[in-house]
């Protein structure tokens, strides 16, 4: 059944419900204090700059995780992540956790392109939880929102977050908590705080989630430095004595196809770089997140690649070292994608078009390696 409305409504501008309800999971995102800072930026133009900046970054992450983006209100944004209706799908849920981290980690990267516009920077926080949600459509527009009781606890419960970090739900909790615990090992869960939901006061918990660190729980301070230490020791190995690590010529090729990576390394080796490859992007991240923040002096990224997509893992690597050099290697049409999510990419400067001949490929190469 489909309620279209009260009588007299213009039947053109009315809100349609189907009779569907789906359990599915939603993220929610919200700027902190926006309302004051605009209200010192004066024109009108930096208002819309300072939202369209954010927003836009938002709402790409999200549609790379396969949301669909059903509301922006003001200094907020909610994503739909229809996947997530089969609670037996592990990759779908990974992906929620993997959409917020990344929003989390895109933070440096949103705010060097405010400064760039000489705004302010941006906080925001990331609620995210799983439950029974109506869709509405409009019969004028085609555009539709979500609502219901799950919509309204994800959107309370995003206070408790820490800026610029993520927070979940108790009912996805527990449907993470459902799964095999080695499908979310990476993942680190917290106790965050409780909302008090309505008059009745029923206790909510919600928890923290942050990307699992290296280090096991329980370390202290003195097994931290050890830990550092060793990593320090690992990339002398690599490249000589710490001193010379800005001075060497390293590189972190990341590619799913196995023959590309081979190719390419045997060209850069021969031209005298040190090139570490991986076919994996998560293991690319680890390795990246682990090695001292001087030691690559390029990253060379495919785009589309499973599970973490080199979208994803550029937003990644930039919250790590926002002044890592990043080229995209990729076919055309991924490029022309990548650059309608990103204007301050520049193709003749970001991006490698593949198929490239090899003295193209390693001139576009040495020509970044020269620039300071």
């Amino acid at each position: 059944m489909i309620y279209r409305g009260e009588e007299g409504d213009d039947p053109n501008n009315s809100l349609h419900f189907s009779g569907e309800q789906i359990d599915s999971c939603i993220i929610f995102i919200d700027m902190i204090g926006s309302t004051r800072i605009t209200a010192n930026l004066g024109a009108s133009p930096r208002i819309t700059k300072y939202y369209s900046i954010f927003i836009n970054n938002m709402a790409v992450i999200g549609k790379n995780y396969g949301a669909l983006i059903t509301n922006t209100a003001g200094d907020s944004l909610t994503l739909y992540f229809p996947h997530t209706s089969n609670k037996t799908d592990t990759i779908a849920f990974k992906n929620i956790l993997e959409c917020g981290l990344t929003m989390s980690a895109a933070f440096h990267y949103i705010n060097s392109k405010m400064s760039r516009e000489h705004l302010p920077s941006v906080n925001y926080r990331i609620s995210c939880d799983y439950g029974r949600i109506y869709i509405g459509t409009s019969f004028k527009s085609g555009s539709y929102d979500i609502f219901g009781h799950t919509v309204n606890i994800c959107s309370e419960i995003n206070r408790l977050a820490a800026p610029n970090s993520m927070i979940i739900g108790d009912n996805l909790f527990k449907v993470i908590e459902s799964f095999p615990s080695s499908s979310f090992a990476d993942y680190q869960f917290e106790f965050a705080g409780k909302y008090l939901i309505g008059q009745s006061k029923n206790v909510y918990p919600v928890f923290s989630v942050a990307r699992r660190q290296h280090l096991s729980l329980g370390q202290d301070q003195d097994q931290v430095v050890n830990y550092n230490a060793e990593l320090i020791s690992n990339s002398k190995e690599k490249v000589g004595p710490i001193q010379n690590f800005r001075h060497s010529k390293n590189i972190l090729l990341v590619d799913d196809d196995s023959d590309i990576l081979w190719t390419y390394k045997a060209l850069l080796e021969y031209e005298g770089y040190k090139v570490s490859t991986f076919n994996n992007s998560e293991e690319a991240l680890k390795d990246f997140s682990q090695t001292e923040s001087s030691y690559y002096d390029l990253v060379l990224l495919d785009i589309r690649m499973p599970h973490m997509n080199g979208l994803q893992l550029f937003y990644r690597m930039k919250s790590i070292n926002k002044d890592i050099k990043i080229i995209f290697v990729t076919a055309l049409d991924a490029a022309e994608e990548l650059l309608s999510i990103l204007p301050d990419i520049i193709f003749d400067k970001h991006i490698i078009k593949k198929p490239i001949g090899n003295e193209s490929f390693l001139e576009k190469i040495n020509l970044t390696m020269s620039e300071s």
